[in-house]
């Protein structure tokens, strides 16, 4: 698996990652549902679709293995939402918000839950004063690449656009 990402031919989709794809650029990691027994294979295959959606569309988790339960009421038409993967350590919240208020980013509505080593944090973020989407890419790239963060994504047009990753001090988008 890890030459084939590394050859860059594609990229690799999983819910349970080990060490080497965790980190890896070609890797997407989205929360493992742990609901796919042989009883309940029907009810759970609708339940990690439409899961999986609210992910995409709305930065929400339920039912992860992986994730801490996460969600927000809708938002805003006069918002974005961002959403930040970090390590579960003091002060990484403080260098989240800081970072929107260093970049004069007004947030309306967040929450951050933890689980073990991962915490997820969900905001969002006022648009009235900002109509330019670099003001929004450029918090963006500050947050990824603060120590501890692992991966954010801006959520707006198509679902699953916006991620960006922190490897090994290196942005990629």
């Amino acid at each position: 698996m890890k030459a084939f990402l590394d050859r860059g031919d594609g990229r690799y989709v999983t819910d349970f990652p080990d060490d080497l794809c965790w980190d890896h650029k070609n890797a997407v990691v989205l929360p493992h549902l742990g609901a796919s027994t042989e009883e309940a294979e029907d009810a759970a295959a609708s339940m990690a679709a439409d899961t999986i959606k609210e992910f995409l569309e709305h930065g929400t988790i339920k039912n992860s293995v992986n994730f801490p339960d996460t969600a927000l009421p809708a938002k805003d038409e006069n918002t974005v939402r961002f959403t930040v993967v970090n390590e579960n350590h003091p002060g990484l919240l403080a260098g989240i918000t800081e970072a929107f208020a260093r970049s004069d980013l007004n947030i309306v509505q967040q929450i951050n839950h933890s689980l073990g080593p991962v915490a997820y944090n969900v905001l969002d973020i006022d648009t009235t004063a900002h109509d330019n989407i670099v003001d929004f890419k450029n918090v963006q790239e500050e947050i990824t690449m603060l120590e501890g963060v692992l991966s954010s994504r801006i959520i707006y047009g198509a679902p699953g656009t916006g991620y960006a990753k922190n490897l090994g001090g290196d942005y990629f988008v």
